[in-house]
């Protein structure tokens, strides 16, 4: 049961100010700028300061929570909200490829017609009740009007191409073209799926390192089709692979002829990476079999919403 929160906002622009509040004991959290040194900010004697930053506080102190000021206006009072309720601020769970705490989960398959979307759309929407989760389309025909209702919107071509031609900070970039659904945000797919062939591995992987970087995103979901250039040099980019089968003969021929790819092309690594997913169960089911197995490869979970764990 959360409890009801109860308070008045005051802005100060000196430390003055900030040092009249708490001796008249009106500051229960302290929301500062980054640019305010460690050492000015420890003098500061109140029960929880949340320090604003742009991308990550070099001199954060172990009392202090960390968030992004760069982000959607909802999220960011989510990110308050759980500081006053006492509840941390999400963490990753598992080391990510591109450099810091966070992970990459592709979501691949051969088979076709088998609920693959859906099957990262609940992931998405499980793991998004506790962390930060963008969701990316990468496959030729995401559908116009169908999971994604924008229409004529900016979509994931452009922010590509503001990540390759912008050195500055995108996370503005990232807040003013990303949709939410639910509690999960997702960049519009690319509307012409010839643009999306022209991307390359490391165009890919320079564009996770930012958003690494550079956004609140601590899991990246990639719901990844066959027309994405260099197609094992993506899956490469992901710590985990999620791959949906069905138990008829002919799916089976495809898994294993995967499997035979990874061979000849020796990278079985990827196949330690791959997690299998059962989709004749109910899509619901098989996420949550997915969240259950990610708990058990790196050992750590928490339970969703709905009674199962997840990781």
């Amino acid at each position: 049961m959360r409890k009801e929160i109860s308070a008045g906002v005051r802005i100060c622009s000196s430390p003055t100010m900030v040092d009249k509040l708490i001796e008249a004991g009106q500051i229960q959290v302290l929301l500062v700028s980054e640019d305010i040194p460690y050492e000015e900010r420890r003098q500061i004697r109140v029960k929880k300061q949340i320090v604003l930053t742009r991308q990550h506080c070099t001199d954060l102190g172990t009392e202090e929570q960390e968030l992004r000021k760069y982000q959607p206006a909802d999220r960011l009072a989510a990110g308050i909200l759980q500081v006053c309720q006492d509840d941390p601020l999400p963490t990753s769970y598992i080391k990510g490829r591109t450099g810091r705490k966070g992970r990459i989960l592709g979501v691949y398959s051969p088979i076709h017609r088998i609920g693959r979307t859906t099957l990262a759309l609940k992931l998405g929407r499980m793991f998004a009740q506790w962390e930060n989760v963008l969701y990316l389309n990468l496959e030729a025909y995401a559908g116009i009007g169908g999971y994604f209702q924008d229409k004529g919107e900016q979509d994931l071509s452009h922010l590509l191409y503001y990540a390759r031609q912008d050195n500055s900070d995108i996370s503005v970039r990232i807040s003013t073209i990303v949709r939410q659904m639910g509690s999960l945000d997702y960049v519009p797919p690319m509307k012409v799926w010839t643009d999306l062939k022209t991307v390359e591995a490391k165009e890919w992987e320079l564009f996770f390192k930012r958003l690494a970087r550079q956004s609140v995103y601590e899991t990246i979901i990639l719901d990844i089709g066959d027309v994405v250039s260099d197609l094992f040099a993506v899956l490469k980019l992901c710590d985990w692979i999620l791959f949906p089968y069905t138990g008829d003969v002919y799916a089976k021929a495809k898994m294993a002829q995967y499997q035979y790819m990874l061979k000849v092309l020796r990278l079985q690594k990827l196949d330690v990476r791959t997690i299998y997913i059962n989709m004749d169960k109910p899509a619901r089911q098989a996420a949550r079999d997915a969240a259950d197995e990610l708990r058990k490869r790196t050992g750590k979970g928490r339970r969703h919403a709905e009674g199962g764990t997840a990781s």
